[in-house]
């Protein structure tokens, strides 16, 4: 038996070999040059309070329930898992000290930190970790962990209750926890750095029940403080960190129903908030300001329309096709979004294992079969009903850009309301109802790996296909993919999948998102993750001067 001692990851999964991540030498403007004389470090300042604006109301903070970027931001400042990614996606120890991997990838064992607390001054123990994960595995709907963590030995039975343990979860002692496979699963080590396999205290939990997510406690630099629900969330330091007490000594966030970002924009220039998203016309406003950092980084997302295609005219994948194919991506990232972001024909972004620069073409349909499909559709338009789009966001580049796609389609003589549903909660329950027929969204991929978006958005188990993509194929296809451990095999399979999802035109990619944010010139350390800035943790982020409250 080879044993492999593992302190820290140099990469983030071995099968990726030499992936180099898009982006991942963006550098914010306050980091230190790496060549000739650098300035004397600044003295780090502690305290102060840091205003970040959210741009929705969380439904809860619970990780294991959390299926939201607002939930997500805060789960990473109150919670730490075993293992969590750098701002280059690095997999580095968190709550485990050590780990080791025997038995060819199919045995993992974990060694906890001695020091590490909850924000209730209990011990982090290997009980902890293991009812996180197990809780898991009966959480519903299914977590997107799900999938890599059924491959634990004993986690279907459990799931299914058939049994009251998971056999492949061992307690060795209070410190450590060993982890058996069913077999070898290339991304286990990296899926336990998702935002759902955080560490929760178990008494805790058994304790306050579903208000856990309304009264978090966890093992992070930051503990809850108190939630105004659609107004603010208070967090301040925890001073029990095992990594060092955070700097800062609480985080405001600020929420804004609706993705209201004029009103953020106002609040950041009026000096009410420490950051905020960039959204086209945010840069020109700010495009003169001095004492302003800016920071620009491309990311593992994409912005789609997803198509419930249950009915017709949308159960027809020709007139998908022909909904997409109306859509001039180019002008609509020009026109809107003033060249922030890259247009989309796929589903896999750039940097991800499987997106290649021959997919970014624009379109594989030959000229002729491009003009059937549109003059098809042209044809029957005026037989049919209203379009409905259902949106989120109602910001005023949320409308602009659904203007353009309604007038894109108007060209095809098809009529479409826009429906907007800012509550967050609200919305994820119409996505689920049958009344939904397109709806806009954005993904953002949970960890660097193709499974992210493709098994999570089209598999039929998926708790976020809301487009009810069926296809047992492709779901046999996205099983097979992650038992794969060669790097091209695997990434031929993955080309594959996104091949025949896209014959069948279930949504509408747009866009590549970026991360774009803007500091005020008395923030320090802020180094936001290519998973997006609800991957940042803040504990290392600090103020020149202290900010009033």
């Amino acid at each position: 038996m080879k044993t492999e001692r593992i302190v820290l990851l140099g990469v983030i999964l071995c099968f990726l070999g030499g992936l180099l991540l898009a982006g991942c030498g963006d550098r914010t403007e306050n980091e230190q040059s790496t060549t000739g004389a650098q300035a004397p470090l600044p003295q780090i300042v502690r305290g102060g309070i840091y205003r970040v604006p959210l741009l929705n109301n969380p439904a809860t903070l619970d990780p294991a329930y959390v299926r939201d970027e607002y939930g997500t931001t805060l789960v990473q400042q109150l919670f730490d898992g075993l293992v969590r990614f750098d701002p280059y996606l690095l997999i580095l120890p968190a709550l485990a000290e050590t780990w080791q991997v025997e038995e060819a990838g199919q045995v993992y064992q974990f060694v906890l930190r001695e020091d590490a607390r909850f924000h209730n001054g209990s011990k982090v123990t290997a009980t902890d970790v293991v009812f996180s994960l197990s809780r898991l595995l009966r959480v519903e709907p299914s977590p997107a962990i799900l999938p890599h963590l059924l491959r634990i030995v004993g986690a279907k039975a459990y799931r299914d209750q058939t049994s009251e343990t998971v056999a492949g979860l061992q307690i060795v002692d209070e410190r450590t926890v060993r982890i058996r496979l069913a077999e070898p699963h290339a991304p286990f080590l990296t899926a336990l750095g998702m935002y759902q396999a955080k560490v929760v205290p178990k008494a805790e939990v058994d304790r306050l029940g579903e208000k856990f997510g309304q009264q978090p406690v966890g093992s992070g630099p930051f503990q809850f403080g108190s939630w105004d629900t659609g107004r603010q969330i208070r967090l301040k330091r925890f001073p029990g960190y095992f990594a060092d007490p955070a700097y800062l000594d609480e985080i405001a966030y600020a929420i804004y129903p609706g993705d209201e970002r004029d009103a953020i924009l106002s609040d950041f220039q009026d000096g009410r908030l420490e950051e905020m998203p960039v959204f086209g016309g945010a840069r020109q406003a700010l495009s003169l300001e001095e004492k302003i950092q800016r920071f620009h980084r491309p990311s593992l997302s994409l912005l789609f329309y997803g198509i419930r295609g249950s009915r017709p005219p949308l159960n027809d994948p020709g007139f998908r096709r022909a909904l997409s194919l109306a859509i001039d991506r180019q002008q609509l990232v020009t026109q809107v979004y003033k060249g922030q972001f890259e247009p989309a024909w796929r589903v896999l972004p750039p940097g991800m294992p499987g997106f290649s620069p021959e997919s970014s073409a624009q379109t594989d349909d030959p000229a002729a079969t491009r003009e059937d499909l549109l003059s098809s559709v042209k044809a029957k338009a005026a037989t049919l009903p209203p379009l409905e789009i259902v949106s989120a966001s109602q910001s005023a580049f949320a409308q602009a850009e659904l203007s353009f796609i309604r007038e894109a389609w108007a060209e095809l003589g098809l009529a479409v309301n826009i429906k907007y549903i800012p509550d967050w909660p609200e919305f994820e329950a119409y996505l689920q109802s049958d009344s939904v027929q397109i709806y806009r969204y954005a993904w953002f991929a949970d960890i660097p790996d193709p499974d992210s978006f493709l098994y999570s958005l089209f598999s039929s188990e998926s708790p976020v296909n809301f487009m009810r993509f069926q296809s047992r194929d492709i779901d046999q296809k996205l099983l097979r993919a992650r038992g794969i451990s060669d790097p091209v095999e695997r990434t031929g399979m993955y080309r594959e999948i996104e091949d025949r999802i896209m014959e069948s035109s279930p949504l509408l990619p747009l866009f590549y998102l970026s991360v774009d944010r803007m500091y005020r010139s008395h923030v320090q350390g802020a180094r936001p993750s290519a998973l997006g800035s609800a991957y940042m943790p803040l504990h290392r982020v600090w103020l020149k001067m202290n900010s009033p409250s």
